[in-house]
């Protein structure tokens, strides 16, 4: 893979980067142009033969113990998203590799899938009679996971490159910059600078995606892709300074006691030229790509309207659920857990004195504006001080927990975690939405999802395991959802809401939106549900319009939180009914979560092994 991007700039603070290894950075040089800095064209990516590449890596996992190819095999695919080695902090682990952004053309990721194949196949013959335990643990989850990345591949076209949210590109590309890259000293500047000026590069294979599968015959249906495209053009259409690249890279950097007054405001000169040349334009051609795409977009939702659309849904649930439901059976189940929370909603309204004539989004209202608001810009106090509760109190449960820390960064978006960096520089993130007043009932729950005990808790603490590096890295959505959501009943199980009626009706609240996301992503890819027939069946049954766009674009997804917070649940009763008073919660928590995460058949398994061994 070719690695010379030439950056031409005038700027002398530049050269305080030198003695930096030629392979992992930049040539510079410099000129100027009527005082405007000329950003040389990025080269297109150079991809080694398939041949080539699988030759190379059979011939480093040749004649390895297992331990040794467990590392060297994840290593290898590692090694093809340098985005998250840099986000890692862990360059230096790394000397040779290029400083530049993920390569996701089609042809990329069809080598890597022949790659997988190879380890795969590599794995496959070890003897599994000679391996230890906790090798074969490691053994079974790597094949699972090898299994389903590989099978995925045949459903590749079944995708929306540019859709909005962290689910497309653009906006996937964007929060790289502004919350993943690092920005610690000046070579993180530089850096960071460097992978800006390929941003055009990499909105070119956007736009090859979009043009795949279209010959394919997969468009973005018309409803989220005028929502998408508009995500695209508010930033097309910006001014440099208000962009949120420019906004986050000065923040961070201004705040830099490493760097000097004159370096800083050399750097922001070559931000300003970086996106005037590179992230606009980029962002204006692919505008027009989706404004002419748009024109030939359907109007129903789901991928059931596709040729192979059932196939390719049948699978999304397989993938995201790690089991063999059929869509009809997520359907049903639903309805059937919609009908439990409902119950327990009405004895709440019961005793609040609410009417039982009313809607569900009628009774929420009264619990929103009765259960307090909370101001937008006390919002991060507020939730910080609910993180510090629960962390006090989860030594009752948990015997381990994770050393990183995690913080809570308010803004415009929220509701999702980012882990932190391996080297500890960047710390385990809670994103909240604080641009506006908030309602208490919301706080404690997705506090207690997105934080502890939830993901920082269980993502955290994977990451400091003795275990192989692709266990404490990969994730099974079911398991890492199904955990999160696992952690809000926790909470009410453990006594954290007594007394706190309108926040457990905020649990409920969630609850039912995880189990109507059931019913709602089966109804959409399996059944041919519109939007509005989704979205009316989110304000039944939960009380607000829900996130359809979010399903109908990421099918199968929306359904591993329900189904792996049920599993976790069965098999939490199981080994209290099986133990009784041998029973330890914290014992069970740590047999849980203490593997990293794994497919929920496996973690049957392996729970059926720990009540084994327990009893008497």
């Amino acid at each position: 893979m070719k690695t010379h991007f030439i950056l031409l700039i005038c700027l002398s603070i530049l050269s305080a980067c030198g003695g930096s290894d030629s392979s992992t950075t930049a040539e510079i040089t410099t000129t100027t142009t009527s005082n405007t800095l000329t950003l040389a064209v990025v080269e297109s990516y150079q991809l080694q033969s398939n041949t080539d590449a699988l030759a190379q890596v059979s011939g480093r996992l040749d004649n390895l113990s297992i331990e040794e190819f467990y590392l060297q095999s994840y290593l290898t695919l590692v090694e093809r998203k340098p985005e998250s080695i840099i986000a890692n902090g862990t360059t230096a682990e790394f000397m040779g590799l290029p400083i530049e952004l993920n390569n996701i053309s089609d042809q990329y990721y069809f080598q890597e899938n022949e790659i997988k194949k190879l380890i795969l196949s590599k794995l496959q013959s070890y003897n599994r009679d000679m391996l230890t335990k906790a090798e074969l643990l490691s053994y079974d989850i790597y094949q699972a996971y090898l299994e389903l990345e590989i099978e995925a591949a045949e459903y590749k076209d079944f995708e929306y490159p540019a859709t909005y949210g962290l689910f497309g590109w653009p906006t996937n590309t964007e929060s790289y910059f502004t919350q993943r890259a690092p920005l610690n000293d000046l070579t993180d500047a530089n850096n960071y600078l460097l992978l800006l000026n390929q941003l055009g590069r990499r909105f070119e294979q956007i736009e090859a995606l979009l043009d795949t599968r279209e010959s394919a015959g997969i468009i973005e249906p018309a409803i989220t892709l005028n929502y998408s495209k508009e995500g695209v053009e508010n930033i097309a259409n910006t001014s440099v300074t208000n962009t949120s690249f420019y906004q986050a890279f000065n923040e961070k950097v201004s705040l830099l006691t490493n760097i000097t007054s004159t370096e800083k405001n050399d750097l922001d000169e070559l931000l300003k030229q970086t996106i005037e040349q590179r992230v606009l334009p980029a962002y204006q051609q692919l505008a027009q790509k989706m404004t002419a795409l748009a024109q030939k977009a359907p109007n129903n939702i789901g991928f059931g309207q596709f040729s192979g659309g059932k196939e390719f849904y049948d699978f999304t649930l397989h993938y995201y659920t790690s089991g063999n439901f059929t869509a009809e059976e997520i359907h049903q189940l639903g309805i059937d857990e919609l009908a439990r929370i409902h119950t327990e909603m009405r004895t709440f309204f019961d005793q609040l004195g609410y009417p039982q004539n009313e809607s569900i989004a009628q009774l929420y209202a009264r619990v929103e504006t009765d259960g307090g608001i909370i101001e937008g810009n006390n919002a991060v106090e507020y939730y910080e001080e609910i993180i510090s509760q629960a962390y006090a109190k989860l030594p009752e449960v948990f015997s381990t927990l994770p050393q990183q820390e995690v913080v809570v960064i308010g803004g415009d978006s929220g509701g999702y975690y980012i882990r932190g960096s391996d080297d500890g520089t960047r710390p385990g993130a809670f994103y909240a939405y604080t641009a506006g007043d908030l309602p208490y009932t919301t706080m404690p729950t997705l506090a207690y999802h997105e934080a502890v005990p939830g993901h920082h808790l269980q993502i955290a603490l994977a990451k400091e395991l003795d275990l192989p590096l692709f266990r404490r890295e990969i994730g099974f959505t079911s398991f890492i959802e199904g955990w999160a959501l696992y952690a809000e009943r926790l909470a009410k199980d453990l006594g954290w809401y007594n007394g706190d009626v309108y926040g457990d009706l905020g649990r409920l609240q969630f609850e039912a939106m995880r189990a109507a996301r059931l019913v709602l992503d089966t109804g959409i890819h399996s059944k041919s549900w519109t939007f509005q027939q989704a979205e009316q069946f989110s304000t039944d049954n939960v009380g607000n319009r829900g996130s359809i766009a979010r399903y109908s674009v990421l099918p199968g997804q929306a359904t591993a939180y329900m189904i792996g917070m049920l599993k976790i649940i069965e098999l939490r009763d199981r080994a209290k009914g099986q133990l009784g008073d041998n029973y330890d919660v914290r014992e069970f928590h740590s047999t849980v979560i203490g593997s990293g995460a794994m497919p929920l058949d496996i973690l049957d398994n392996m729970i059926n092994q720990y009540i084994t061994n327990k009893l008497p």
